[in-house]
């Protein structure tokens, strides 16, 4: 049974959803990104469950830092969310989940050494195989 935490969505909506945090992924827009996301997560179609947790915690992570200059939590924060991607191998729901957790390995680094100059590019989000985000 759907309630209001746990929404029943329409395939159609849960791919739109996947969609829109991907563009808002892409244009640093983590905020956007990760409502998205929570969007599929929190209904009653989460599947792959920890895969969109992982997501969901690296955009939250990358609010943190960018938006909300709170770097001891985006660490965490980040740590997490990659530590989720990891199980789900180099690919899910067609994005490349190796160069993201790449990426996301070195801004961990990056704010574990106290965030030193230059600040580093924000993370890529490459969607590699578009059937399959859904």
């Amino acid at each position: 049974m759907a309630s209001l935490l746990h929404p029943q969505i329409s395939p159609q909506d849960r791919k739109r959803l996947l969609a829109e945090g991907l563009e808002s992924f892409r244009h640093g827009d983590f905020y956007a990104a990760h409502d998205a996301w929570e969007g599929v997560w929190r209904s009653t179609t989460p599947e792959p469950k920890d895969l969109l947790r992982g997501l969901i915690q690296i955009a939250a992570g990358l609010h943190l830092e960018r938006d909300l200059d709170r770097p001891a939590a985006a660490l965490r924060v980040l740590c997490r969310g990659r530590g989720h991607l990891e199980t789900h191998g180099p690919t899910g729901l067609g994005l490349d989940l190796s160069a993201l957790a790449t990426k996301v390995a070195a801004i961990e680094r990056w704010l574990a050494a106290g965030r030193p100059d230059p600040r580093p590019a924000p993370p890529r989000l490459r969607l590699l195989d578009p059937e399959a985000l859904a």
